[in-house]
């Protein structure tokens, strides 16, 4: 008997003690946005936060991180200062909130502004629970308004050649012609402003014969950048006159087999289009972080771009009546080059890479495509409709891979260490019954939950009437027992007493 109730005190306890679990849950909605994105030293801004989980809050908490040398902080819901503001407040079962900050533009520069650490109260059953929330991250430019935006060239020539049209600070763009033997040209720009800088200089070197296009990109104080183009023409190679094709018909027979040699050499194929392998690469088109390195291709010597750590070798191939080099990688499994995607923001260039196959991202992000001019990449995307506009990228950068944010709308990218990425579960390990509760919506999990205490009450008062009934059962039984022993002892006296009258 002692055990069956000690069995049943254990199971009201536990009834009890679920009822009290605090279900963990994701905010729906947070929103972080400025009254101006690109604001001039000396400006206001404000930096507005909406939260909007769709259910009473009772208490909230975040903090809303920046940097201190681009932005000053004025006033507003925030606590704190040195780049890190703490919110602390008590909505009254509000279902959406939203908070102010004001801040001034302090320097040029490109500040992050991040929401982090978020958590509200609300009730459920007259019980509090904790709900952790997803922040958001978004990024302000601060300009400087006396910084010159002139960006025009004050002259633009080729060493040793000339422009065909007259130069004019206003016309962008020009043609030249120069001969076969010339591979390489020389780009002399002054800019007109002594502040502003020549920023880049592209397609002046391994010229083919035909069209080929030089970009000069100029840079004002500001960052305003202004580009000047210049077409040129490579002549074909002159025919020689028959008599020196006679004399020199066997040189000239072993020069042609030679370069036709080269060229076979130095051409491949890819998706059905012939490119042409550079032998040279420029200075100016590396990536950050990659140094020219040579390799052997078919008995010649090529040079290629590889980072510290030989994560990439890159090779340098342009479509045959292209005018672009474009970096590729070279696959030795199946003896085939591979175009590497990637997107040149500023001065920076970031690769796309896949996400290693062991690794994967939280459950709130599905795979999605994220669509460029020429090429498509994989990426990822939050559930959270209001960040449509964010896709999540893992790139090779300088040196190192990470995860990154891209914004469609804005067409920035940047570091997003905020993302982690996870051990990815085997199919086994997914395959339980507490995976399976986790991913259940917060309704789902308080369903299953009430029925398991609905079976378990129902369990408990079961075992509740057993014991009544077993208990009542016993009684019964000791009662019959002491009537039979009673009766006995009447019958025995009658018997003595009517031998003493006989």
């Amino acid at each position: 008997m002692k055990i069956f109730a000690k069995l049943s005190s254990i199971i009201l306890i536990t009834v009890l003690l679920i009822s009290c679990v605090i279900v963990p849950a994701q905010a729906k909605g947070t929103t972080l946005y400025f009254s101006k994105n690109t604001v001039d030293v000396g400006d206001k801004v404000t930096v507005s936060v909406s939260i909007n989980p769709e259910e009473a809050m009772y208490a909230i908490t975040f903090y809303l991180q920046y940097d201190d040398s681009v932005l000053k902080y004025e006033n507003g819901a925030g606590i704190g200062d040195a780049g890190a503001l703490q919110v602390v407040e008590s909505p009254s079962g509000d279902k959406k909130v939203k908070y102010d900050f004001q801040f001034s533009a302090l320097a040029v520069g490109t500040s992050s502004i991040s929401i982090t650490d978020c958590v509200y109260v609300t009730q459920s059953g007259g019980v509090s629970k904790e709900v952790t929330f997803t922040g958001a991250s978004a990024s302000m430019t601060v300009k400087d308004a006396k910084l010159s935006d002139n960006a025009k060239l004050k002259s633009l020539k080729i060493s040793g050649y000339s422009l065909n049209e007259s130069f004019s600070s206003t016309k962008t763009s020009y043609t030249a012609k120069v001969p076969y033997e010339t591979k390489k040209v020389n780009i002399i720009a002054t800019t007109s402003s002594e502040k502003a800088k020549i920023k880049s200089v592209e397609g002046n070197t391994n010229l083919k014969v035909g069209s080929n296009t030089v970009t000069v990109t100029v840079e004002a104080e500001n960052g305003t950048q202004k580009t000047y183009k210049i077409k040129i023409t490579r002549e074909e190679k002159e025919e020689v006159s028959s008599e020196e094709e006679t004399s020199s018909e066997e040189t000239t027979s072993q020069d042609e087999e030679s370069i036709t040699e080269i060229e076979s050499s130095l051409e491949t194929i890819i998706d059905g289009k012939t490119y042409l392998i550079a032998t040279e690469i420029p200075k100016n088109i590396l990536f950050k972080g990659f140094k020219i390195k040579e390799t052997d291709v078919n008995g010649y010597s090529i040079e290629t771009a590889c980072d510290d750590e030989n994560n990439y070798r890159l090779f340098y191939l342009m479509e045959k009546d292209g005018e672009k080099l474009m970096p590729f990688s070279y696959n030795q499994d199946n003896d085939s080059f591979e175009r590497v995607n990637y997107i040149t923001i500023g001065e920076n260039s970031y690769i796309f890479a896949k996400i290693p196959e062991d690794l994967t991202l939280p459950e709130n992000y599905y795979p999605s495509n994220l669509n460029f001019s020429d090429f498509s990449v994989e990426c990822y995307a939050d559930t959270n409709t209001d960040l449509s506009e964010f896709k999540y990228l893992y790139c090779f950068y300088d040196g190192d891979f990470g995860l990154y944010r891209y914004d469609s709308k804005q067409e920035t990218i940047q570091r997003y260490p905020e993302l982690e990425l996870s051990a990815k579960q085997t199919a086994q390990e997914k395959d339980n019954i507490f995976t399976r509760f986790g991913s259940l919506s917060t309704n789902g999990k308080v369903i299953i939950l009430t029925l398991l205490i609905v079976i378990l009450g129902i369990f408990a008062l079961l075992v509740l009437l057993i014991v009544y009934l077993v208990r009542r059962s016993l009684n019964l039984n000791s009662d019959i027992v002491l009537e039979q022993e009673e009766s006995d002892d009447f019958d025995i006296i009658e018997i003595e007493n009517e031998s003493v009258e006989s």
